[in-house]
């Protein structure tokens, strides 16, 4: 009788129970060999001082627009007007600083004073001093001297206004310098020569006729054309014309500035009061004395008008 089919199948349960046995006890032992997990470390105690940071939820953003480019051509950097410097509308660095400058431009130099000031007594002078700063002074008094000039440079141009034989007279009101004069020594001087008011010569007047004829209708036409005649004096703004000959001077203004909020208040003719009074010592100097370093129009006017002539020293 053939056997069954099953027959040739041996029963494996019981040695897949013990090569399953036999496979736990391996990895059991291999994991306890091998593979054991040691701490290398021990848990720090909390700290009672220690400061947890505050976390903000739904934090509303802000946006700040500072300026719009529309194509303006002053968009990165704008001129003022006033004192000249340039700065970045918007930028709050920028227009602290411009702020700063144009203050001290327009109302003069932040001056707290000094322990030891050489003060020009004035009899004249109601409110305010003025202080004499020569180039032996110290460095101190010499850095005001610079950040003073620095803005007298705006309108007067820049690197020629101080050298090593100057003396400056700082006017001081309010905690502020507020005029500034600069004089030098020098040994000659020319007189300024006036233009007369006969410079101008008006020509007659000329009558010219132009006739235009149409056919048989015949037009005319009466031009009346005034020319006159200028001196190269008046058309050169602030030209000065002097006399050849020189004469003998020994103080020279070299620049004069004003802050241009104190204007118009005769701190220009207290400060050269003052250096009448103290530039040569033990001598007072006159007002027609008092020589001028190529004057502007408006420096013209003011020697002009100190003077009491428009024949004044230039040098």
């Amino acid at each position: 009788m053939q056997s069954k089919i099953s027959a040739f199948f041996k029963s494996t349960t019981s040695d897949s129970s013990s090569v399953s046995a036999d496979n736990d006890d391996d990895l059991s032992i291999w994991e306890k060999q091998q593979h054991h997990i040691i701490n290398t470390y021990t848990r720090r105690p909390p700290n009672p001082n220690a400061v947890i940071p505050s976390v903000v939820k739904n934090k509303k953003r802000s946006y700040a627009q500072f300026h719009l480019d529309f194509g303006q051509s002053d968009f990165l950097l704008r001129a003022c007007s006033t004192c000249g410097i340039n700065f970045t509308p918007g930028d709050p660095d920028d227009e602290k600083s411009h702020n700063h400058f144009h203050k001290s431009y327009t109302q003069g130099i932040q001056f707290r004073g000094w322990t030891k000031e050489n003060v020009i007594p004035l009899p004249t002078l109601e409110a305010g001093r003025i202080i004499l700063v020569s180039e032996i002074d110290l460095t101190p008094h010499r850095r005001i001297v610079e950040q003073v000039v620095s803005m007298m440079e705006i309108e007067l141009g820049c690197g020629w206004i101080l050298h090593d034989l100057f003396k400056v007279y700082l006017f001081v009101s309010l905690h502020r310098v507020v005029g500034c004069l600069v004089a030098e020594p020098i040994e000659k001087a020319f007189k300024v020569v006036s233009g007369s008011p006969d410079s101008v010569k008006k020509r007659e007047v000329r009558t010219r006729s132009t006739t235009f004829r149409f056919g048989n209708v015949i037009f005319q036409r009466e031009v009346e054309k005034k020319v006159a005649s200028l001196s190269d004096s008046e058309r050169m703004e602030g030209a000065i014309f002097c006399d050849s000959k020189p004469t003998i001077a020994a103080c020279g203004i070299r620049a004069i500035w004003v802050a241009p909020s104190n204007r118009r208040k005769g701190i220009a003719s207290k400060l050269l009061d003052a250096v009448r009074k103290s530039f040569c010592k033990d001598l007072e100097l006159e007002r027609s004395q008092l020589a001028f370093f190529q004057p502007t129009s408006a420096g013209k006017a003011l020697a002009t008008s100190y003077t009491g002539t428009g024949s004044f020293l230039a040098y």
